[in-house]
């Protein structure tokens, strides 16, 4: 009987560790794979019915940017600003809002958001992220691993693509030619590969 209990308790125990797999945030493993680490659940198909939506399409130094989530509402969180076919990741989110935290990923340690606990969050909660002053790519984008609920996330959620400018001599923002020669050549690549 004794026997019996224990094996009982041991079940109990690992459907109650499973439940509550990080709900104070996503582990530091997932700074580069955006899996949440939620055991025996795998990402729910694309599309998401999420979207990332930023107050500006291009980048410069100094300047915040503000990010939301926009869709139904949330409980998990893993945001970043990343370059193609890279995980590194640019700039620093700055005051988490209310049931956020910044995650410290070993290569920037304000690099990433995430959840601070499952309360629910929604398109009104907005995450302040600030371009990197020296050493930012042409082009970025914001990435996001969201969890409606622990059983329920969709994987690499994509923002529009946002350009680096630069300050010209005449003092307008003006697109650099590097970035619109990369722009080119990177969207004739894609149409290649997609036809």
């Amino acid at each position: 009987m004794a026997q019996l209990n224990l094996s009982l308790l041991l079940v109990l125990l690992s459907f109650s560790t499973i439940s509550v797999c990080y709900p104070t945030g996503a582990p530091i493993s997932a700074c580069e794979t955006m899996m949440p680490g939620h055991v025996g659940i795998f990402p729910q198909p694309k599309p998401a019915p999420y979207i990332i939506k930023t107050n500006s399409s291009s980048i410069q130094s100094g300047r915040p940017i503000q990010v939301q989530i926009v869709g139904p509402v949330y409980r998990g969180i893993l945001l970043e600003a990343r370059t193609f076919a890279q995980t590194t990741l640019f700039g620093k989110w700055l005051q988490p809002p209310n049931n956020t935290k910044i995650l410290a990923c070993p290569k920037n340690p304000v690099g990433a958001i995430t959840h601070a606990n499952t309360n629910l969050k929604d398109q009104s909660t907005t995450y302040l992220w600030m371009p990197p002053d020296s050493g930012s790519p042409p082009v970025l984008f914001f990435i996001a691993t969201v969890a409606e609920a622990y059983d329920k996330y969709w994987l690499g959620i994509q923002s529009a693509i946002l350009y680096q400018y630069s300050l010209e001599t005449s003092g307008a923002n003006e697109i650099t030619w590097a970035t619109a020669i990369f722009t080119v050549t990177f969207l004739q690549f894609t149409k290649f590969l997609l036809f």
